[in-house]
């Protein structure tokens, strides 16, 4: 087994909490030494908790009877040992649990036939971290050059910060976060009224390099979204269409700029 096999299965028992207290005690030492993983093991534990949320209701509702029913046996056939009827039943709801958790991903990634998208995922994440009030980054604006050489590097394309002060939004920091399809940079920026709009950017896939502006509004966050180079960027906030349309111009020719010329 490799290393790496064996580091990904110890972030994965850690991140559900399975460690033992000494083998947690050092797993979080290697941690606070290896910030890149550190941000993994929070990423995986936000999912989990995720998944929690949305399966645990439904992994404790009642059996259905028509299940336990059909677990019982005919009563011309032997009597069954009680043990193998609560396998039998365990088993059946297990499946209900998993049922039910594939039509809940299903509710989340689609709504009314349209699948999720660029825009509905930066909405989404937006709306998660903008509320978080205590640590909605996992690098803070001090430390902005680490955090774009860090995304940067995890990316594998230049990713930048721009500068929103003239429209009076400070950079708050940036983090990692996980994409459907690609790892997504996310840069939070705030204003005096402590209102919140978020820059994610992430790789395309091969053939999309259309630069056009679109605009979206998803469960009541505007979004103005375009790709640029097989690069795609998402500006999202609680914004009027006016207001984030002048935003997203002032990033678009900011990271235009920022360019090294061919």
């Amino acid at each position: 087994m490799s290393a790496q096999t064996n580091i990904d299965e110890e972030l994965q028992a850690y991140a559900d909490g399975q460690l033992s207290p000494e083998r947690r005690q050092a797993f979080e030492q290697v941690l606070a030494r290896d910030p890149a993983l550190a941000a993994r093991a929070a990423e995986i534990q936000r999912q989990t908790g995720w998944l929690r949320a949305g399966l645990d209701a439904v992994m404790h509702e009642p059996l259905p009877q028509r299940l336990i029913d059909a677990a019982r046996p005919p009563a011309t056939r032997p009597r069954v040992p009680h043990w193998l009827l609560s396998t039998a039943a365990s088993a059946a709801m297990l499946a209900v649990g998993l049922a039910g958790g594939w039509l809940a991903r299903d509710a989340v990634l689609t709504r009314e036939g349209t699948p999720t998208t660029f825009a509905r995922q930066a909405a989404l994440t937006h709306a998660l971290y903008a509320a978080d009030v205590n640590r909605p980054v996992e690098v803070w604006a001090p430390e902005e050059k680490r955090l774009v050489a860090w995304l940067t590097k995890r990316l594998g394309f230049a990713v930048r910060a721009p500068d929103l002060n003239s429209v009076g939004y400070a950079l708050v920091g940036g983090r990692l976060v996980a994409g459907n399809e690609q790892p997504t940079a996310l840069f939070m920026y705030e204003n005096d009224a402590k209102q919140r709009l978020t820059l994610q950017a992430r790789k395309q896939p091969a053939g999309a390099s259309e630069a056009a502006f679109h605009y979206a509004i998803e469960d009541g966050v505007g979004v103005y979204y375009w790709i640029d180079d097989q690069c795609g960027y998402a500006l999202s906030g609680s914004l009027d269409r006016a207001q984030l349309l002048t935003i997203g111009h002032l990033v678009y020719s900011q990271l235009a700029a920022a360019e090294p010329r061919k």
